[in-house]
């Protein structure tokens, strides 16, 4: 049975009260080791997803090698719940958070010189699995050392300086994908080096605190999902904004309790859109070129336009859902990712030289979806669970996990037997399929 609470504008009140705070006090809740978390997702988030899947297809000459390539990664991005276990297990915060920096700094270095598949396979796992666990430890090190007041603040920071990175690492993308992919990679790789020293600073000294002292239990249960949903988190496929692991492995135990409910046709929902989309951002620079004759770097250009109107547009979606109804907003979303799948799809039969300008625009709309599809989902993800936010929040999280490792894979050969028209069909497909079941997810009940 659903928890009898209401949902009045009172959940955008906390969004912006949570917002105003980091306004007034930008330092305060600011902390040196952010920069590396920035360094990161110029890496991760922005420089790795454009040019890692050119350098791949040109190399190795077969798409199919490029969606193996990146669902490794998205494996790895997996291994986050392993990464907070171990933390908090063996209290090597300080020495995992560092350790995710160097594992990623080496992956994304080894492949200009790699050239097998295998290579491939094992340094994109390898980086996503850096990646995660340094964002996991990143969280880990706020609602484990900080105060309870100060967790939302400080982990909408952080997910602030990750999605600002995403769209300086696209500039910088758009620089390198005229073909010198491996200079760029080799640029990533060197800008993680500088993270190594700065996520050392002002970090709390675990080792020599009493764990039992200093660390509260399953703290993570107590963070306030929604009021986090305000600040900018990162499209897919690059990661999951933050990482609470006992949320993921709590969700899981408690999945079947969600048969029959609301919820589980949300997450229905939810995943169907991960799984449509996955294929298209794994491969969306490749695609953009071959098939609509849009270069490289003017869709690097694009996507970090996009991104960036796209920060401002998660404060407008917080005020949005609270006005309107998440569940109302949630639908605008899917069907404006929609409308931008329906555009590239009509642009395949358009004349060549209105093919660029059209499929930009249906691009940049695809991804302006994101704010809002990412503030509505979260909301209803913690308003129509029968269990704790926390746990819910694990279950959204690993529900589209699950859907990005398996249209990643999928997308491949989809691809290499239809051609790139697949994954735009596939993405409308799924979209379709996600639009009713998260329809009317809040009827009888207070506005949502």
């Amino acid at each position: 049975m659903l928890r009898k609470h209401t949902w009045p504008s009172s959940w955008s009140q906390d969004h912006l009260r949570v917002l105003r705070r980091v306004l007034d006090k930008p330092l305060f809740y600011t902390r040196p080791w952010y920069a590396a978390y920035f360094l990161l997702g110029i890496v991760t988030s922005g420089l790795v997803p454009v040019l890692l899947p050119l350098m791949i297809g040109v190399v190795s000459g077969h798409l199919s090698t490029v969606a193996y390539v990146m669902g490794s990664y998205d494996i790895g991005l997996l291994s986050a719940p392993l990464w907070g276990l171990a933390a908090e297990k063996q209290h090597m915060y300080r020495s995992l958070f560092v350790g995710g920096f160097v594992l990623a700094a080496i992956a994304v270095a080894a492949f200009p010189e790699t050239h097998t598949l295998v290579g491939w396979l094992v340094a994109a796992f390898l980086l996503g699995a850096g990646a995660s666990g340094s964002a996991t430890i990143a969280s880990l090190f706020i609602v484990n050392f900080t105060p309870r007041d100060e967790w939302e603040p400080r982990i909408g920071v952080l997910q602030s300086f990750n999605g600002s990175g995403q769209v300086v690492g696209l500039l910088l993308a758009s620089a390198f994908s005229h073909g010198a992919y491996d200079v760029g990679l080799w640029l990533a790789a060197a800008m993680l080096a500088p993270a190594l020293p700065l996520g050392l600073l002002g970090l709390p000294v675990v080792s020599s605190i009493a764990a039992k002292d200093h660390v509260p239990q399953r703290a993570y249960r107590r963070l306030d999902i929604r009021a986090l949903a305000v600040f900018p988190r990162v499209n897919l496929p690059s990661g999951f904004g933050y990482h609470i692991h006992g949320s993921v492995l709590q969700g899981i135990r408690h999945l079947p309790d969600t048969l029959g409910t609301p919820f589980s046709r949300f997450l229905l929902s939810w995943f169907f859109l991960g799984l449509g989309v996955a294929g298209f951002f794994t491969y969306f620079p490749l695609f953009l070129a071959h098939s609509y004759g849009l270069a490289g770097y003017l869709s690097s250009l694009i996507y970090a336009t996009a991104a960036a109107l796209g920060i401002g547009l998660f404060v407008f979606a917080s005020r949005w859902s609270a006005k309107y109804g998440a569940s109302i907003v949630y639908q605008i979303g899917l069907w404006l990712r929609l409308g931008g799948f329906a555009i590239l799809l009509i642009t395949f039969f358009l004349p060549l030289d209105l093919k660029s300008a059209v499929s930009s625009i249906g691009f940049a709309i695809v991804v302006l979806a994101w704010p809002i599809l990412s503030v509505s989902g979260t909301g209803l993800a913690a308003y129509l669970t029968p269990f704790s936010e926390g746990a819910a929040m694990g279950l959204f999280n690993a529900s589209l996990a699950l859907a990005t490792v398996i249209g990643a894979f999928l997308s491949g050969p989809l691809i290499a037997m239809f051609g790139y028209r697949a994954i735009v069909m596939m993405a409308l497909f799924l979209i379709i399929t996600a639009i009713p079941l998260g329809y009317r997810l809040t009827e009888g009940r207070s506005k949502v």
